[in-house]
């Protein structure tokens, strides 16, 4: 007889379900205008406050420039990072007084305000916001986007319910893997679950519509493992993963699992990694420290939930054998027939994680050096060392490690 492993969201699991709907619609224009108005103080240069740039000509001596900036009252700031600038960074009262003063002088070659910069990239889907998806910005992954947002060459596999592959946000991405449940080269999700999931990991993004995903431009390997209720065997688990391995995915998603100890898993999730996959999952909605399978194998990076403010989510489960945490209540992202909903749940936190990896491996890191890079720069917020091992996710950070 084949046991029956719960997904980790689906159903028993899924704390909170909501679709957005007319609300959110009017929510996202409020949220449209006050985007335009930051937009327009950004264009008006915002600087930080008090710091001024200077540049003195080439020629100009010591003394002349010593006599500037004691007129002004103005400190040199350390320059305590690794390049060698031309110019100075000065600790000042009235930027605007000092800017004006400094350009008048001859020795000066150009004076500015130290303006604040922004990212260049800020996707244009109506909910990628701090409103609706507040874990893009929890995790820095608004800010990651400028150094990568993924590559369609790799593939984040979605072991799960399946995908709505036919979904606006899902369509141009989703690569079709296998449907175990049905056995058939299908794997259309019929519960919604799988959907979610991926919609989180890398949803189309910057195409107007919807969600944006952690890591936009990678593809989406859908393998479908679990049925309509979602639930699915071990059996029919242990082989997805195997699949997802053999078709050269750099990032498996494990949103489900139980507590069970379970050879065959374990081995599944070590050919994984021996193939060169990175292997996610949840860590269980019982909230409790009990281990939960796979998350809690070695060769597995367990996720738990976190809310809005960085606090354990009350369902999560916990404990030292989780590695790090993620968004996991109240997430917004795709479900099935074009709709969008909110989910709550470790395996809604999991498909973070998942799209960072994907992020990283775009950028040529293999397994060791992606799991390295998520761990080591995740920030510590309360709980770090107890709750988890390593804290929340940082992608900027990761990105740049």
């Amino acid at each position: 007889m084949k046991k029956s492993i719960l997904s980790g969201a689906a159903l028993a699991f899924l704390l909170a379900v909501c679709p957005i709907t007319g609300e959110a619609a009017d929510k996202g224009n409020d949220i449209a205008d006050h985007t335009s108005a930051v937009n327009q103080t950004a264009e008006q240069g915002e600087y930080i406050k008090g710091e001024v740039i200077v540049k003195f000509e080439d020629d100009a001596a010591h003394q002349n420039k010593g006599a500037a900036l004691n007129e002004l009252n103005a400190q040199v700031t350390p320059d305590k990072d690794p390049v060698k600038s031309s110019f100075k960074v000065l600790e000042v009262g009235n930027v605007d007084k000092a800017v004006k003063a400094l350009n008048n002088n001859p020795n000066v070659e150009y004076a500015e305000p130290n303006y604040k910069m922004e990212s260049t990239w800020s996707p244009n889907d109506p909910y990628a916001n701090r409103d609706y998806q507040y874990g893009l910005f929890t995790t820095n992954t608004n800010n990651a986007w400028d150094v990568t947002r993924g590559s369609s060459n790799q593939e984040i596999a979605v072991v799960d319910t399946g995908v709505d592959y036919n979904h606006e946000d899902l369509s141009d991405k989703t690569i079709l893997g296998y449907d175990f449940v049905e056995n058939d080269d299908d794997p259309l999700d019929q519960n919604g679950h799988g959907t979610h999931v991926a919609g989180t990991a890398a949803a189309e993004t910057n195409n107007g519509t919807g969600v944006a995903g952690m890591a936009p431009e990678s593809s989406i390997l859908a393998v479908r493992v679990l049925d309509a209720q979602g639930s699915g065997s071990l059996a029919n688990i242990v082989d997805g993963i195997r699949y997802a391995a053999d078709h050269g995915a750099e990032v498996i998603n494990l949103s489900l699992g139980c507590d069970c100890d379970t050879q065959a898993m374990e081995d599944a999730v070590n050919y994984a990694w021996n193939k060169g996959s990175v292997v996610i999952a949840a860590a269980g909605n019982a909230g409790v420290s009990t281990q939960f399978e796979p998350a809690s194998y070695d060769n597995v990076i367990a996720v738990a939930a976190v809310d809005s403010q960085n606090n354990l989510a009350s369902f999560s489960n916990y404990g030292s054998w989780v590695d790090v945490a993620a968004p996991g209540v109240d997430i917004a992202s795709t479900v099935q027939r074009n709709g969008y909903a909110y989910m709550s749940g470790t395996s809604m936190a999991s498909p973070h994680v998942a799209g960072l990896a994907g992020l990283l491996a775009a950028q040529g890191r293999d397994n060791a050096e992606i799991r390295s890079a998520i761990e080591n720069t995740a920030n510590p917020i309360s709980g770090t060392g107890s709750n988890f091992e390593h804290g929340l996710i940082d992608s900027e950070s990761a990105v740049k490690y």
